[in-house]
């Protein structure tokens, strides 16, 4: 950000007038110790990285600490130790902020353990003000699974709206994107950690037979305990027999939808083996996508196609609603996709025996959305119609479909203003109405993240 922010953001630390009984002397001589010995140590890599940064921060307040006073922590150190304790609610871990070593410090009241208290704290803020803000796992980590570049915030920013926040809660919402979609999969994780808790959650067979519409099985018991616990039938009937009646197919058929398999309510070896998922494993699945969500760290506006390629989905959002939903036709070759942002900048033809039609696109990874499918190019279903409707509302009049598939030789329309465009690769998500929707992932690229996320 420009130089103006950060001096505001600076501006927030400045000492303001001290009472005698809030003098913070003897711990600034130690944080002033720290960095003229070169011992200065904020536990963040993020932070230490930019070490003289940090040292703006202290030197503009003569060394003064931001989080305590010579005879102890402030308020403000226990509320952001308070939200570093329960960040496990965004899927990440308090090992990652120190938290064990904070809590051991907050007890004493030794200068120089203040002082590392300090440093820790405002290390903190910057490492969890970044990773809500842009997830743990960057492009500098994981090229090949997240290529969005982080929104550029200093670590003085970071402190000075922790330092400077009411409550420090609102300051952690404040720094994630704005999309539903993520604080409804923080309800679904809270929701399903406290069922692993309950000890509730069946352990289903999927090794035998599968069993038919109508069909009775012992596993039924279990099935229904499933399925109730799941949301996809109602607890009153979760006690039933050992027959896969009328109301467990239904229940099936929204658990099957759910997973992105065939709703037919019968319980074929695919369902079974959806079933057969610990909910450890739902748990760990759901963390992984948080931290997807948390990549796209900035609003898509009420004009974008959003494409989900574990779910072969593409949705094309105008007015701010979902105006039309296509698929993904090759989406099994595009596995080596990351997470990015790009731009829709108008529709193109190749003319043949079947004309061929699709978005262009601007990125780094494809150049098209449409057509026949190649290794930068995203093949969807119904093209010419999604064409259509993007050049009714984005070219200039006069200029139609029509006029494009009319054309001998290869067309063009240039959109006036470009359509955001974002690609991910997301697992696990929430809907309105509560449910939460699973997608399997061959690839491994959900072990990849959680295996960077420490998850497991």
């Amino acid at each position: 950000m420009g130089g103006l922010v950060v001096a505001a953001a600076l501006s927030l630390l400045l000492p303001l007038p001290l009472h005698a009984a809030e003098d913070n002397a003897v711990v600034a001589e130690s944080l002033r110790a720290m960095f003229q010995s070169g011992t200065a140590d904020t536990g963040s890599e993020a932070a230490n990285a930019a070490l003289p940064s940090v040292r703006e921060i202290y030197e503009i307040r003569d060394f003064k600490p931001i989080w305590v006073r010579d005879n102890g922590p402030k308020t403000k150190a226990r509320a952001l130790l308070a939200e570093l304790k329960i960040s496990g609610v965004h899927g990440l871990s308090p090992e990652f902020y120190h938290v064990a070593e904070i809590e051991a410090l907050m007890q004493s009241s030794e200068p120089d353990d203040l002082a590392r208290l300090d440093m820790l704290l405002s290390g903190a803020a910057v490492e969890f003000g970044g990773d809500l803000a842009n997830g743990r796992i960057g492009p500098d980590l994981a090229p090949s699974e997240n290529a969005v570049a982080p929104l550029a915030t200093t670590p003085a920013e970071y402190v000075a709206g922790a330092e400077a926040a009411e409550n420090l809660r609102d300051f952690a919402g404040a720094l994630l994107n704005e999309d539903f979609r993520y604080v409804r999969l923080i309800s679904k994780l809270n929701e399903f950690t406290r069922l692993q808790a309950s000890g509730q959650w069946p352990a289903i067979d999927a090794a035998g037979a599968p069993i038919a519409s109508g069909a009775g099985d012992p596993r039924m018991k279990d099935i229904r305990r499933l399925l109730a616990l799941s949301g996809d039938l109602p607890i009153s009937l979760m006690g039933g027999g050992d027959l896969h009646d009328d109301k467990t197919i239904d229940a099936v058929r929204g658990f099957q939808t759910r997973h992105g398999l065939d709703p037919t309510g019968a319980i074929d070896a695919a369902t079974l083996a959806e079933m057969a998922v610990p909910i450890g494993d739902r748990i760990r699945q759901i963390k992984v996508n948080l931290e997807r969500r948390r990549w796209q760290n900035r609003g898509l506006g009420d004009e974008n196609i959003y494409i989900n390629l574990a779910d072969s989905n593409v949705k094309i959002v105008h007015g701010g609603r979902s105006d039309r939903f296509v698929a993904v036709a090759n989406a099994a070759e595009l596995g080596a996709l990351p997470t990015f942002f790009g731009s829709v900048t108008g529709v193109e033809v190749r003319p043949g025996d079947v004309p061929e039609i699709a978005l262009t696109v601007q990125s780094p990874f494809i150049d098209r959305i449409g057509g026949r499918g190649s290794e930068r190019e995203i093949a969807i279903t119904d093209a010419v119609s999604v064409a259509s409707d993007l050049i009714a509302v984005r070219a200039l009049p006069g200029e139609t479909i029509d006029t494009l598939l009319a054309s001998d030789t290869p067309a063009r329309i240039e959109f006036g203003e470009p359509l955001p465009l974002f690609v991910t690769f997301v697992t696990a998500w929430a809907n309105g109405d509560g449910s939460v929707h699973f997608r399997r992932d061959p690839t491994g690229r959900d072990a990849k993240v959680a295996a960077l996320l420490q998850l497991d």
